[in-house]
């Protein structure tokens, strides 16, 4: 980009502030009104690519609708020479994530700068938008720490269909709530959550999660318990580990009942409705807890009571990989030593229309018979690499079959054998579905109407690769 290119003989792009995975934001000059704006462009490797431009264009319509103090404003939008561009508020300050490059905040300013996020995010809801990427790149904090969200690139209407089936987990991976990044229709619990996370990380100076890759930290988001504040950084009180709690419950039901809610109990006001069983995080010593009422009001501490597969799933995930690397070399051992045999009837249920019972049997015995049994992550409408990654990551054993008259995208995940959801345990082989292109002699005038295939590109908005 060149300096001081002027767009639709207007705005002056002056200095480069930022840079996403969408697009670029400069600092410009407005010559018409004669003030000061941030000008976000689309990536010029992007404007060919329909589903980007499509978000692009939803980014600038999400927010053009949307008037709060705390809710960056958009200005304008329009193309120049076929290129997107979006015309915004310029905002003095830094990003959260600058912020807390020097280290965690005081809990009283973290509990200020969420409860502005929350009423950001509070007027989006209302509008009927969810913002599906909170993190603190996208919150500005100014130096009399005046917040403002940022960034709706990836903001969807509230049960709006995703434009392609991989939209549902778009995000940025430390920031997912369980049901983004299983694929799962995402409401605004998920904004609730992620901004639990960001809380979090305001609080102790760092995520909950880390990982090799952006699907494996995604999944820890699944099946892991966040810890409390406060066994990373003892001086958080008891009222802000309460609060990343309960907006970062596994169950979206058992988080705030909506985000101002969150708010206001970040601003010490009483959160709406009990908190209810479930909607804890893991204290120091390992168990996780949850607060609950007393019939004297007073709220306390205890352990959760009770076994749930997900919850027990949750605690074995660490050992996973090493489990699943073992039951590949038991199963390799076994079928060097055993001689080549064919058994199409396995005793599976192979109609995936009439839905599966039970994952298939590990080929051979191995540890994972007495693994903990988990929910079997929902892949389908995944490209299979992804696919394969998550199954893997998860300490099952993907096993790939091709349907060239699956009607989906090349590559796209049509099915699984056992069902998403199914109880699975570590070790198990999943049948993953595949669509694949026919032979055209065999499909004579069939196609998409468009030649392509389903691409490959990061879905990401972030800074933190393709999550």
């Amino acid at each position: 980009m060149v300096e001081a290119q002027k767009l639709i003989d207007r705005y002056r792009l002056e200095q480069r502030l930022a840079a996403g995975g969408m697009g670029t934001v400069y600092e410009a000059t407005d010559e018409r009104l004669n003030r000061r704006v941030a000008v976000k462009l689309l990536k010029e490797e992007l404007v060919d690519d329909p589903r980007f431009v499509e978000r692009f264009r939803r980014e600038a319509r999400a927010v053009a609708g949307l008037s709060h103090p705390n809710i960056a404003s958009v200005f304008d939008f329009g193309a120049d020479d076929g290129r997107d561009f979006i015309v915004m508020e310029l905002i003095e300050g830094r990003d959260l994530a600058e912020l807390l490059r020097s280290g965690p905040l005081e809990p009283s300013r973290a509990a200020a700068i969420a409860a502005q996020s929350c009423d950001a995010l509070a007027h989006a809801h209302a509008a009927g938008i969810v913002h599906r990427d909170v993190k603190p790149g996208n919150i500005i904090v100014s130096d009399n720490d005046r917040v403002k969200v940022t960034d709706f690139g990836i903001a969807r209407a509230i049960g709006e269909t995703t434009l392609t089936a991989t939209g549902s987990v778009l995000g940025t991976a430390h920031y997912l709530a369980p049901e983004q990044a299983s694929g799962e229709s995402v409401g605004p619990a998920a904004d609730q959550y992620a901004m639990g996370v960001v809380l979090f990380e305001m609080l102790t100076g760092k995520v909950p999660f880390s990982g090799t890759s952006p699907i494996g930290i995604a999944m820890r988001h699944v099946y892991d318990e966040i810890p409390a504040p406060s066994s990373i950084v003892p001086e958080v009180p008891a009222t802000l580990d309460e609060t990343t709690a309960r907006a970062t419950a596994k169950d979206p039901s058992e988080r705030y009942p909506d985000i101002s809610a969150m708010a206001s109990a970040l601003r010490g006001g009483s959160p709406t409705g009990p908190l209810a069983a479930g909607a804890g995080v893991a204290a120091a010593g390992g168990a996780a807890t949850a607060p609950l009422a007393d019939p004297s009001g007073t709220r306390v501490m205890r352990p959760h009571s009770g076994w749930s597969p997900r919850r027990a799933g949750r605690g074995a995930l660490a050992a996973l990989v090493i489990l699943a690397l073992l039951v590949l070399g038991l199963v390799a051992g076994r079928l060097l030593s055993a001689p080549t045999e064919s058994s199409p009837q396995d005793g599976r249920p192979r109609d995936r229309k009439q839905g599966q019972a039970a994952a298939k049997p590990s080929p051979t015995p191995s540890p994972s018979d007495t693994a903990t049994p988990f929910a079997l992550p929902n892949v389908v409408g995944l490209d299979y690499e992804s696919a394969d990654q998550i199954l893997s990551d998860a300490g099952l054993v993907p096993e790939r079959v091709d349907d060239p008259e699956a009607e989906g995208a090349p590559e796209e995940v049509v099915d699984t054998n056992p069902d998403p959801r199914v109880e699975v345990s570590p070790g198990d082989s999943i049948e993953v579905v595949v669509a694949v292109p026919g032979p055209p002699e065999e499909n004579p005038g069939t196609g998409n109407g468009n030649g392509k295939g389903k691409g490959k590109k990061n879905h990401n908005n972030g800074d933190e690769g393709g999550d």
